[in-house]
């Protein structure tokens, strides 16, 4: 498991996500779009009006999913912030797959701003 969000979060994050200076319509869009080119990972829920959605990313070797949650949080104005929550669901290790994967899309959504 691994948890991505704002300094301050409860629980505390793994990996603290930075503000972002665009709005969080727009950041919650540029997220969905990154999500939906990753590999083996398809859109499992939608809630647009908390700007919040469900993944499923199988492993690439036995096809086990993983779940990913994502939602944007208003920060006022053009600022916004990001949550990003990727789990397994079977087994009692992931070897670090979860954290791994966050840092990839955080990486993947910075590349979006550029």
């Amino acid at each position: 498991m691994s948890l991505a969000a704002p300094d301050g979060f409860t629980p505390a994050p793994d990996i603290v996500t930075p503000i972002y200076n665009r709005s969080a319509d727009d950041l919650y869009a540029a997220v969905v779009t990154m999500a939906a080119k990753q590999a083996r990972t398809y859109l499992l829920a939608r809630y647009d009006d908390r700007r919040q959605a469900h993944f499923v990313e199988r492993f690439a070797v036995f096809g086990f999913p993983d779940l990913i949650t994502v939602q944007v949080l208003e920060d006022g104005g053009q600022r916004s912030r990001l949550v990003i929550w990727s789990r397994s669901i079977y087994g009692y290790s992931d070897f670090g797959v979860n954290r791994r994967r966050v840092a990839r899309w955080l990486a993947a959504i910075r590349d979006t701003q550029l």
